[in-house]
């Protein structure tokens, strides 16, 4: 249990600065998603890692080839996140992660519209305070579930 504790420790700070670094620069800087996979090599379980990876990233990825609007941009480093916390999170948590993230980021984008008064379209936001709050309360989910 306490890797568990360690793991979950990690990846919220990783996480935390993932968010914190997205709203200052508006990137995200190839070494979190990294340590996000490394912090996924605790209690590691290597298929459902691996699943986690590539059916919580590649939605993204398809969003980011196949969606071109001006208001909406899904980025690289925004990508390599969702797939690193698919790593870490597994298949089912990943995909409520991506769930809860998805829906905080539509929420704040009609309260930042409605606030600065502009076109749901023309707001942009940054999405790893999104996945930063999706993924803790995903994490909680999975050891909530393993008591």
């Amino acid at each position: 249990m306490s890797a568990l504790i360690v793991k979950g420790v990690l990846f919220a700070l990783l996480l935390l600065a993932a968010a914190v670094w997205d709203i200052k620069r508006r990137e995200i800087p190839n070494m979190i998603p990294v340590l996000i996979l490394a912090c996924g090599l605790l209690c590691f379980e290597p298929l459902n890692a691996i699943k986690g990876l590539l059916f919580t990233g590649l939605p993204y990825f398809l969003a980011a080839i196949f969606v071109k609007r001006s208001g909406l941009a899904i980025g690289g480093g925004d990508i390599k996140l969702m797939a690193a916390c698919g790593f870490v999170l597994g298949v089912w948590a990943g995909v409520l992660q991506s769930v809860l993230s998805l829906f905080l980021a539509v929420l704040s984008g009609i309260v930042t519209a409605f606030i600065m008064k502009q076109k749901f379209e023309d707001v942009k936001i940054p999405l790893a305070p999104c996945f930063c709050v999706g993924g803790i309360l995903s994490f909680a989910a999975v050891v909530a579930a393993s008591i």
